[in-house]
């Protein structure tokens, strides 16, 4: 796994040599004493960022159930303070069982313990929750920003390096590094597994080649090991009058939060032995290297990478670096990409971003995903980005800001994990914020002056990011609210049943697809003689409803022969269709929890066609954390204790299995239920929903217009989203066709008739 990960997450920090020193001296020619200070500079940094505070603290106290980032901490502490979005279970919290059921002990608050006690008041039972949901977003859109810039600036630096030996080629520079990054993106359905295998060898080269190249450098002036002083690096600080500097000293570090994100792909252990076995040992000896080589020729600072390459342009090693070097950074950039797919997978997980179709690609790690639709429009992002910016010089001048405010963002997350998870003494965490927070500052005010220059485009990405996810969090928030206010207890629904004296035992009721009264018959007519637009179902009115429904207001002496009302607005016949079942397709989450809720469906159904199905089952798909369910574990039915004709059913789904609720998942689930062996019919209930906002007020007041934008909003941007991606259908039933009445029917098969129903519902956020 280590050597996997080589060919993953460090080609982006890996690959920076290209370009530090020419950003710290632009257009100057350093002296000694300046070169010296310039690689201590980059010593100590990268020190201290990567691998004491990265490498010793932050992948020990940050990754949550596997995963890493800004999320994967959020999670932890959402989790231990019981703050995290509703409906929502947190990656790596208790599940119960397969109905997310708590028992007694394991209620929300007993939870909590002393915690609690700690935790009350307005600040952290409103506020701080929303602190932490903001810094989480915030840290995730810079990812997301530097991952629009790493590829940009490593392909761009990488192919600029063929302008040494040929000039000419100059104009081709920004056209083939598009090419490179579109292969790249093309590439990356392989997953990050694949991928890792082609590009490890490579990436091992590139650091073998590094050191070597530093080493044979360093020989030639030794001297450069004096920069290992801090007192060098103190002194240029001093010389310079400012932390401005560390602007470009920090392009050393870059890359570093991509591979805390990267994480969940390779876990933690193989990433702290790359780190401290392979990638700073080789790095700080390239970077004394070029020190080394500037300081005896003080005038190649502008490409001083390839300059310092033993033997000149034009030979077998230069063209060999260069090689080595373009392969470098076009892997370089697949740091960041499968990054921003780890983070949005976790987003994805906790509700706070549009729910995109997820791949995993290994089925050993779960954390090996791809992200069709972010891949693609981050494919189209980087490419506008190398357009724009078409130097890698007009890039380094806009990079750092992002990753410096992104270690701010960390290191505040880190400091909260210590004081509320770990429970460690105030001083620790007083110490940890203190020395970090200080140096990030710096950093990021030593990137500030970079606005004019470029550095306003990561930072206006990250906000229209972070916008974007705070708006879809919100909207998700009152979707979740209404879908729990909704729900509906089965003794309300059905609270009104009493006789019928006006039916007859044994009669049948023939409900009209056209709108008309039901009628009682007495006998059942051929479906086919009435035509199927005509008639939506036959209902027997021998089984009725008392078996299945609560038997309030019943007469316990003749209730097997009696007719029921169900009194829903205004009172409807309700009849029991036999042989049949209804699958009501819900969310595992907001409806199967309650165990005396059903969802508002139910009742939609009623007003439809005011009959029930013998078996009614809702029914909730998961995706769990192992890779593979078999079939004997996949499916848990359990019966409403109130109506046990009415049941929970919860089918899992492994990672890498295919996702299909088919006829053998439905024969499965009836067999689950002893007396439902006699079911011919199975119909699929989904709902069908159209999102609105509400208008309370008139559009020329000032209410009135930020009325009009929030409405704007949902209707526009959330409602079609969420229509989309929010609603995914798992049935596959082969030959189906549609009438104009919305009743999809399919083909017969397993003995059984598999008809899907979409029910309309308006929903008013």
């Amino acid at each position: 796994m280590t050597f996997q990960s080589l060919g993953a997450i460090y080609g982006d920090i890996g690959t920076s040599p290209l370009y530090v020193y020419s950003s710290i001296f632009p257009d100057s020619e350093p002296s000694e004493h300046q070169t010296l200070g310039a690689a201590s500079c980059i010593f100590w940094t990268f020190t201290i960022i990567v691998m004491v505070k990265y490498c010793l603290i932050v992948l020990f106290l940050g990754p949550n159930n596997g995963e890493g980032g800004q999320v994967a901490i959020y999670a932890k502490l959402a989790r231990t303070l019981h703050v995290g979005p509703r409906g929502v279970v947190l990656p790596g919290e208790m599940e119960p069982d397969m109905f997310l059921e708590l028992s007694k002990s394991l209620t929300r608050d007993s939870q909590l313990s002393k915690l609690r006690v700690r935790m009350t008041g307005w600040f952290h039972e409103v506020v701080f929750p929303k602190i932490l949901l903001l810094l989480c977003f915030i840290g995730c859109s810079l990812v997301i920003s530097d991952g629009l810039l790493t590829p940009t600036t490593s392909v761009l630096s990488a192919v600029g390096g063929i302008e040494v030996p040929v000039p000419s080629i100059s104009n081709l520079v920004m056209p083939i590094s598009c090419i490179i990054l579109v292969v790249l993106f093309l590439l990356q359905s392989l997953g990050s597994s694949k991928l890792s295998v082609i590009f490890a060898p490579i990436i091992s080269l590139w650091f073998v080649a590094i050191a070597v190249t530093g080493i044979i450098n360093i020989s030639k002036h030794p001297s450069v090991l004096k920069s290992l002083s801090p007192k060098y690096a103190i002194d240029l600080l001093h010389e310079t009058g400012g932390i401005d500097i560390l602007g470009a000293v920090m392009l050393c570090v870059t890359g570093v939060e991509a591979m805390f994100a990267d994480v969940g792909h390779f876990g933690r252990a193989s990433v702290q032995i790359g780190l401290a076995c392979v990638v700073w040992p080789c790095l700080m000896l390239q970077y004394l290297g070029q020190a080394a080589y500037i300081i005896e020729n003080p005038s190649s600072t502008a490409n001083s990478f390839y300059l310092s390459i033993p033997g000149g342009a034009n030979t077998p090693q230069y063209w060999i670096m260069f090689i080595l070097a373009t392969l470098a950074t076009v892997i370089a950039s697949q740091a960041l990409i499968i990054g921003v797919f780890s983070i949005l997978r976790q987003m994805i997980h906790i509700d706070c971003f549009p729910a995109f179709k997820v791949k995993h690609t290994s089925s050993t790690t779960a954390g090996q995903v791809y992200i069709p639709a972010i891949n693609y429009m981050l494919m189209i992002g980087v490419i506008a980005t190398t357009i724009g910016f078409k130097t890698s010089n007009n890039v380094t001048a806009a990079y750092g800001l992002g990753v410096s405010l992104d270690f701010i963002v960390t290191t505040t997350l880190i400091t909260f994990c210590m004081i509320y998870v770990l429970h460690w003494p105030w001083y620790v965490s007083a110490a940890f914020a203190g020395a970090f927070g200080a140096l990030d500052m710096c950093l990021v005010i030593a990137n500030v002056k970079k606005i004019p220059h470029g550095a306003w485009f990561p930072l206006m990405v990250a906000i229209l990011c972070t916008c974007f996810i705070s708006f879809w969090r919100w909207a998700r928030g009152i979707k979740v609210d209404n879908e729990y206010g909704r729900r509906i207890r089965i003794g309300e629904v059905f609270s009104g049943i009493h006789k019928n004296p006006d039916l007859k035992p044994r009669q049948t009721l023939i409900l009209s697809s056209k709108g008309k009264d039901p009628a009682p018959l007495n006998h059942v007519p051929d479906k086919d003689s009435i035509g199927l637009r005509d008639v939506v179902y036959f209902i027997p009115t021998h089984r009725l409803a008392e078996d299945v429904l609560t038997r309030a207001d019943v007469d316990d002496d003749n209730d097997e022969e009696s007719p029921t009302t169900l009194r829903l607005n205004g009172g409807v016949e309700v009849g029991i269709m036999p042989n049949t079942a209804a699958i009501f397709h819900t969310n595992a989450t907001h409806t199967l929890h309650s165990p005396h809720t059903v969802p508002a469906i139910l009742s939609q159904l009623l007003h439809v066609c005011p009959a029930l199905p013998e078996y009614v089952i809702f029914m909730g798909v998961r995706i769990v954390d192992a890779p593979f369910i078999d079939a004997d574990s996949r499916i848990a039915v359990r019966a409403y204790r109130t109506s046990p004709r009415f049941h929970r059913c919860v089918v899992r789904f492994g990672f890498m299995d295919h996702v299909d609720i088919d006829d053998e998942v439905v024969a499965q689930i009836l067999a689950r239920i002893p007396s439902a062996q006699n079911v011919t019919s199975v119909y699929h209930i989904i709902e069908n929903e159209s999102i609105f906002a509400k208008r309370k007020y008139p559009t020329k007041s000032i209410r009135g217009v930020m009325q009009a934008i929030r409405a704007a909003a949902i209707e526009w941007v959330f409602s079609p989203i969420d229509r989309v991606l929010g609603h995914r259908n798992y049935i596959r039933a082969n030959n189906m066709w549609q009438n104009n009445d919305g009743l999809h029917n399919g083909i017969e098969t397993l003995d059984k008739k598999v008809n899907v129903l979409y029910i309309g519902s308006n929903v008013y956020l």
